[in-house]
């Protein structure tokens, strides 16, 4: 007497279910797939415009007629390194990143410190709030100019009105 098992065939491996595994098996691939596209616009976009940048740095202008002229030369770098005013400016901008980035490094580090690990967490979040709302302050002047521009009373409607046009009611603006 033999006994057969009654039932459903188990699945084979393969398919779907070790596409999916091999996730768990490796779990920095799938950050790897997550992250492919963005960083592969990031390069096409952001560093190819970066080497056009370079490349024009070595074409050349013009004198007479002030247009930039696609033969390649060093002048430009020449000038820089030629010219005190150049020197002058770049000096002053190394001096201030360098400023800026003590300055911040000396405020920055404690405070963040004393946020993450002494305060408490009502000290924590009024503290996150403290440092957030300035990062506000320019959406929050960009709002209020289109608030004063389509306002019934605002400048488009002042506008449009001034040169005989109907007021334009936009965004609820009655």
């Amino acid at each position: 007497m033999t006994v057969e098992a009654v039932g459903r065939p188990r699945p084979k491996r393969g398919g779907a279910v070790a596409s999916r595994s091999i996730f768990w098996r490796i779990p920095w691939l799938r950050t790897a797939i997550l992250l492919a596209p963005p960083l592969t616009w990031f390069v096409a976009i952001y560093l190819t415009s970066l080497a056009l940048l370079l490349v024009t740095a070595f074409w050349t202008i013009d004198p007479f007629t002030t247009r930039v002229v696609q033969s390649w030369s060093l002048d430009n770098f020449q000038q820089i390194v030629n010219e005190p005013t150049y020197l002058r400016i770049i000096g002053r901008t190394v001096l201030m990143a360098a400023l800026v980035t003590m300055t911040d490094a000396v405020i920055a580090f404690p405070f963040a410190y004393y946020m993450a690990r002494v305060a408490s967490r009502r000290v924590q979040t009024a503290l996150f709030a403290a440092v957030l709302l300035p990062l506000w302050a320019s959406y929050l002047a960009r709002l209020y100019a289109w608030i004063l521009i389509l306002n019934h009373s605002g400048v488009l409607n002042w506008s449009l009105q001034s040169i005989g046009l109907p007021a334009a009611n936009v965004a609820y603006s009655d």
